[in-house]
């Protein structure tokens, strides 16, 4: 294991941290202002990490463990990258051989950070983590490049094959090279290997607006319907709700995949969200991993849409809060709860009715026009909603060719203690179902420029021909 460089460290205050709280500051700060931080951060240590090895127990320290002089030690060492293996899909297999001997315990079968092994995991200082979701780059914090160039993709495989040489102080992530405890855990070129497999991973869904595919033709019934690989799937960030009680501070979803099917009668949504446990009280591996700090519930998820009246799209875009809307800007909810295995419970889904964040949802009791089914496989939910296109005397929206309809998503992770207030959601975004084709103007209209070009061509040629008489 080796401690944080001086480098690391002011780059980690010049550039933040991607996907966490810490920004950069290289913006405000110079760089002789971010060098004469160092000194302050290492005075926080308690672990001695840059304290000279001849410093005095009783005299250098004070009684919480902080070393009180400035003679911190400047760590130089790096973990070298030599014999970096190219990035390709021989390396990629070869990665994944390798990946499953080591990393699956922990990171799960398709590396979305699904403990397998049934174990609670734990830093030093006893606090519950969990393993990364290797397909979420953006949550790596200080290893992934932002970038899809090729030296931004080999940076980050350099950055990846060093996280898994040398382990993440204080954590149960180990070091993969030799150490004193283990000559050679995985091989120099088996952790390259490895690098590129995690690097390839990652899923490029982004994108804000949610484009629905017209089928000829019956909805897929189930969530692994074939059908679905050929739709554009969109993905978006979800964020904790830190704005009302109960509020949520530390969430473990963070995205959520959105595909949209429709055919003249039906609209579909199938949502997947990456989930490390499968959270039904009852469900083995789910209770073993527990955290005995808080309470299971079953997961959930929602779909949100605005009234047909409470929202518009011009002159002005208006929408309604993305809690639930308001009385003016009221909201329909489609919900999905997972169930329980004991007591068994078994999975529900339901139409909410919304109008504002501190008034409480209506369920409608009597509406069974929501479809819902859900599975859950390799550390992700999928769940599929399906409803009618048309809207209703209740104030439904109609979901027409050519509008762009707000659309907004929620999350509950009840393996997080997650239930009510305490969830992710996301803000709005816009689904649309593109506009009917008129063929009639597509090829009507060219065809009859062309046909009246021709007539004009001939009585041009008609009338020269007469004046040439």
């Amino acid at each position: 294991e080796l401690p944080a460089r001086d480098e690391d460290l002011i780059d980690t205050i010049k550039y933040g941290l991607q996907g966490t709280g810490m920004p950069g500051w290289a913006s405000l700060l110079t760089d002789k202002q971010i060098i004469s931080l160092i000194p302050v951060l290492k005075r926080f240590d308690i672990a001695g990490t840059w304290t000279p090895e001849d410093a005095d127990e009783d005299e250098d320290f004070d009684d919480d463990g902080h070393y009180l002089k400035d003679n911190f030690i400047r760590i130089t060492e790096e973990e070298p990258v030599t014999g970096q293996v190219a990035y390709s899909e021989e390396s990629i297999t070869k990665g994944k051989m390798a990946f499953d001997k080591t990393c699956v315990q922990c990171h799960g079968d398709t590396g979305r950070g699904n403990i397998t092994s049934g174990k609670q995991l734990a830093d030093d200082w006893g606090n519950r983590i969990w393993p990364r979701n290797l397909t979420q780059p953006w949550t790596w914090r200080a290893s992934n490049v932002v970038g899809v160039d090729k030296e931004s993709r080999n940076e980050t495989i350099r950055n990846i094959y060093r996280r898994l040489s040398i382990g993440i102080f204080g954590t149960p992530m180990p070091a993969h090279r030799s150490t004193s405890d283990d000559p050679d855990p995985v091989s120099l070129e088996d952790r390259w290997h490895i690098a590129n497999y995690v690097y390839s991973l990652r899923e490029n869904t982004k994108g804000e607006v949610i484009k629905g595919v017209k089928v000829i033709g019956a909805l897929p019934t189930n969530v692994t319907d074939i059908a679905w690989k050929n739709v554009e799937a969109v993905s978006l960030r979800l964020v904790p709700n830190i704005i009302k009680e109960e509020r949520l501070f530390m969430p473990l979803n963070e995205a959520i995949t959105v595909r949209v099917l429709y055919n003249e009668q039906e609209i579909a949504f199938l949502l997947e969200v990456d989930d490390r446990t499968d959270s039904r009280p009852g469900e083995p591996i789910a209770t073993q991993i527990q955290d005995e700090n808080l309470e299971m519930y079953s997961d959930a998820f929602a779909i949100q849409f605005p009234k047909a009246e409470a929202f518009s799209t011009s002159p002005m875009v208006e929408k309604p809060l993305y809690r639930h809307g308001d009385s003016k800007h009221p909201t329909t909810i489609y919900y999905w709860n997972a169930g329980s295995i004991e007591p068994k419970i078994t999975a529900k889904s339901m139409i909410l009715d919304g109008t504002g964040p501190d008034k409480k949802l209506q369920p409608r009791l009597e509406d069974n026009t929501l479809i819902a089914k859900g599975k859950w496989e390799n550390g992700q939910w999928k769940v599929l909603m399906k409803r009618p296109l048309a809207g209703n005397d209740i104030g439904d929206i109609a979901f027409t060719n050519g509008q762009f309809i707000p659309i907004s998503f929620a999350n509950w992770d009840g393996n997080n203690g997650e239930i009510g207030s305490k969830h992710t959601l996301s803000s709005w975004y816009w689904l649309v179902l593109p506009p009917k084709i008129n063929y009639g103007k597509l090829y009507g209209l060219p065809l009859g420029i062309g046909f009246l070009t021709f007539l004009l061509g001939i009585i041009l040629v008609r009338s020269q021909r007469s004046e040439q008489k």
